[in-house]
């Protein structure tokens, strides 16, 4: 767990011990938006059980961005048939729905904003391998165990 989501757990944790509420999601994704992989968790298409990769993500206020290279990769398309998907973000979960960004430029802001934070995803970009697909996570919210 970094020193920064370790930190930001134990303030939550502290806060609900207290009776106090936990902070909004859009504070709780600004302290975790430098981490640099979060565990996405997807339920499987045919199986349905828990299925988790790690992937790169992005934060935009209330919301996650994720991309893929693939759109043929399992995540995908489990999350495709059964979108409510758990973000872990190294003891903060949180849980939410995954939706194709269709607007152009949306996913322009997304892409943009992945380059940003990922020297690979700016270098790939630079030799036409930029992703496939945007996905927006929002709805997010505190997992429940």
């Amino acid at each position: 767990m970094t020193t920064r989501a370790g930190g930001l757990l134990a303030a939550l944790l502290f806060l609900a011990a207290a009776g106090a509420a936990a902070a909004p999601v859009a504070e709780t994704l600004a302290a975790l938006r430098e981490q640099r992989t979060v565990e996405l968790t997807t339920t499987g298409r045919r199986s349905g059980k828990p299925h988790t990769v790690t992937v790169w993500f992005v934060v935009d206020g209330e919301v996650v961005y994720l991309n893929t290279l693939d759109p043929e990769r399992d995540w995908v398309r489990n999350a495709q048939k059964t979108p409510t998907v758990r973000l872990d973000f190294g003891g903060t979960v949180l849980t939410g729905e995954l939706h194709t960004v269709t607007d152009p430029a949306r996913d322009a802001r997304a892409r943009q904003a992945l380059r940003d934070k990922y020297w690979m995803a700016w270098a790939g970009g630079l030799v036409g391998k930029g992703p496939k697909l945007t996905f927006v996570v929002d709805g997010l919210r505190p997992a429940t165990p």
